[in-house]
């Protein structure tokens, strides 16, 4: 087993994986269509269509991720770091394979719109938002396959990780101390990090719950009907509750991964602690919802939350960081 084994199955991913994204993108325009003619002609066969059209593109969702789930799985099996034997004495034996979560590099789009699906299935009864949140989920799906395609370019990062590795083994010359010490650490504090393993998909999982509260905020401003509020309520308590948790859990895995660094004022992690207050303030408001021009300010308050959710989201892209991929 080793770097052939690797390369092999990188390349039958994206023979599996590149149609069933494929199929996702196609239907998924379908959703979209369906969504935006419901919303216009309020003809229930049309809401039919979309509803058919969500459950087989979030079952394809499902296993594109059981896909990619074994394309890990072959990474962890075949790829084995040896280490320099002066460096052995010192590194454990599970900081020799690559445990890599499924919500890294052009993965992570895709799980947030995967979770997303899971979630739009869960307010069917509400048919204004459903048809809503399939056009936003369409909106979602074409950006995956376009600019987030995790079968296109799977793992690009790890990719040239591992291919810088076995091209110093080749080599056998000094670079093999430097290039072993960099994958020890991405190792032991990234990719096999339990936090790694729970920190970002409680985020991407409360993001997804909270798309449902930013529909049903845009609803309650529409049609100032009541029930429209308990859902935004609803998903939002789910969605905090993520929040908050993985925010948590993010704190002590800044402190061992990033020690000596002024982490705290990274802006990813500026951005993340505003959209928890803005949060906060939102279902605090709610205790007043009674109230007059209450209603309304909720509702606004709700959309201001999910916007700065996208701000912190691209704030990764667009802002040098530490949870940057744009260099300094």
């Amino acid at each position: 087993m080793g770097y052939t084994e690797y390369l092999t199955a990188r390349e039958t991913l994206g023979l599996i994986g590149q149609p069933v994204i494929t199929y996702i993108f196609v239907i998924s325009l379908f959703l979209g269509i369906f969504s935006i003619i419901y919303l216009i002609k309020r003809d229930n066969k049309y809401f039919e269509y979309l509803l058919k059209c969500l459950y087989v593109s979030t079952g394809l969702y499902l296993v594109g991720f059981l896909i990619l789930a074994w394309f890990h799985l072959q990474i962890y099996n075949t790829v084995l770091i040896e280490y320099p034997a002066q460096m052995r004495q010192m590194i454990p034996v599970e900081s020799s394979r690559f445990a890599i979560p499924l919500w890294i590099e052009s993965e992570k789009l895709y799980f947030w719109a995967m979770c997303a699906s899971v979630f739009v299935l869960t307010v069917k009864r509400q048919k204004d938002i459903m048809s809503f949140l399939g056009v936003i989920l369409s909106i979602f799906s074409v950006i995956v396959y376009f600019w987030s395609n995790p079968f296109k370019n799977p793992l690009p990062i790890v990719h040239s990780e591992i291919t810088q590795y076995f091209a110093a083994l080749l080599r056998s010359d000094m670079t093999i101390f430097q290039v072993a010490g960099t994958l020890y650490g991405r190792i032991t504090y990234y990719y096999n990090s339990t936090y790694m393993w729970t920190h970002p998909p409680m985020l991407f999982i409360a993001y997804a719950s909270l798309i449902i509260t930013f529909a049903a905020c845009v609803f309650m401003l529409l049609k100032n009907d009541r029930v429209y509020d308990e859902i935004a309520y609803k998903y939002s308590k789910i969605g905090y509750l993520l929040l908050t948790t993985g925010m948590l859990i993010g704190y002590p895995w800044a402190i061992e991964a990033w020690k000596d660094s002024a982490w705290w004022w990274d802006p990813k992690i500026s951005g993340s602690i505003m959209m928890w207050v803005l949060y906060s303030a939102y279902l605090h408001s709610r205790i007043y919802v009674s109230k007059d021009k209450m209603w309304k300010t909720t509702a606004y308050l709700g959309i201001i939350c999910f916007a700065s959710l996208i701000f912190t989201y691209l704030l990764t892209y667009i802002v040098p960081g530490i949870h940057s991929v744009v260099q300094p």
